[in-house]
């Protein structure tokens, strides 16, 4: 939930309050003008909270700069660290972040500190209140950044695109293919062994064998991107640089699979799986109707067979057992595979949704096609 601060503005309507004008004289001003714009359309704040809610759910100050102001910037977890802070222990009115950099708030204006390649002075140009649950932060929407320069959008001719399709072995192949990445590569299954060797699944105590997740992946982003010119120069787009980040995690969970969802996990959640395997059958043996199910019609009159490929698409989810099909063979795409890991259990849930929306648009031109060769009323 989002709430604005109290405002000089008294209209009721006003989303978010600006600060008094005398007072932007102080800043220096950027260099474009900047319009208007609400938080939730900002694409610093969409970014975080698609992509790392937890470090947003964490903070208890964020700075938000204005989108104007981020083009030619790769938004990367180091950038959205350095945005996102919690009130220092030690001093009121600075506030650090988990990489160690530090902030002053006074009034609209908000300072760098330790950390920061250079001093920067921002103006506040408004204040949000973001609820999370019974949590309170506080999002200072400011007119750049704190950090970072935007860069010249060049596109090298000879610059590599990294796969959007995710398949832990594929996505494997893909990064071993690059002889610069063998280190990388080599420190990785290191890394792993360790994990997999003294690894015991322990209830309650999830939050640290995530944090081990991601510093394994961490680790592994960063190594790669520091040997290997291709993918630096790659992933200094955005839309590669998040498909970059993708293609690794998918990578470490196709390497620690077998540990944690097969040798750990399996055996707690059999009883929610053994439960829902039982409604499954249920709902089967009872051959319940889409009308049953409250769908109006016509699409409540879809037969079955409308949606097998949606369902072969759905059980990829439930074949981590499965023996894989090779990859040696032309007529198996990665997509068609079991799907292992989180990234790919997500594309192969988007993938039968976007059947079953495929298999309905069908079905329902069908009939209309059919009312009019039939001189009949069209759906």
């Amino acid at each position: 939930m989002i709430q604005s601060r109290a405002s000089p503005d008294p209209s009721p309507t006003s989303s978010s309050h600006p600060h008094p004008a005398q007072t932007v004289t102080q800043i220096p001003s950027t260099q474009y003008p900047l319009e208007p714009e609400e938080l939730e359309d900002n694409c610093f704040y969409q970014y975080i909270r698609s992509h790392f809610n937890q470090i947003f759910a964490h903070s208890t100050v964020v700075c938000v700069p204005h989108s104007r102001s981020l083009e030619g910037l790769v938004l990367t977890k180091d950038f959205i660290e350095s945005h996102s802070f919690i009130a220092s222990p030690y001093y009121q009115g600075q506030y650090q972040a988990t990489n160690g950099k530090v902030i002053s708030i006074e009034h609209i204006i908000i300072s760098t500190m330790g950390g920061f390649r250079e001093k920067r002075t921002v103006h506040v140009t408004a204040e949000e209140l973001v609820y999370i649950s019974n949590k309170k932060i506080r999002v200072f929407m400011i007119e750049r950044p704190l950090e970072g320069e935007p860069i010249q959008q060049y596109r090298n001719p000879n610059t590599i695109t990294i796969p959007t399709i995710r398949n832990s072995r594929a996505d494997l192949e893909f990064l071993a293919f690059f002889p610069e990445n063998n280190e990388a590569l080599n420190e990785l299954q290191i890394t792993v062994g360790k994990f997999v060797s003294t690894y015991v699944y322990i209830r309650g105590f999830n939050t640290y064998t995530v944090d081990k997740i991601i510093h394994i992946y961490d680790k592994a982003c960063k190594t790669i991107s520091q040997k290997n010119n291709l993918f630096r120069d790659a992933i200094s787009i955005q839309s590669e640089h998040d498909h970059f980040l993708e293609l690794v995690e998918n990578v470490v969970m196709g390497f620690l699979h077998e540990k944690i969802w097969i040798q750990s996990l399996r055996f707690f959640l059999q009883s929610q799986d053994t439960y829902i395997e039982s409604l499954s059958k249920a709902y089967a043996k009872e051959s319940i109707t889409l009308r049953q199910y409250t769908v109006s019609y016509p699409i409540a009159e879809m037969p079955l067979s409308c949606f097998r490929k949606a369902i072969v698409c759905l059980r990829r989810v439930d074949l981590d057992v499965a023996p894989l099909p090779s990859l040696d063979d032309e007529n198996v795409m990665p997509k068609d595979q079991p799907a292992f890991t989180p990234l790919e259990k997500l594309a192969c849930v988007k993938s039968t949704l976007d059947l079953i929306t495929a298999a309905v648009d069908r079905y329902v031109n069908s009939l209309s096609v059919d009312s009019t060769n039939n001189g009949k009323k069209q759906y």
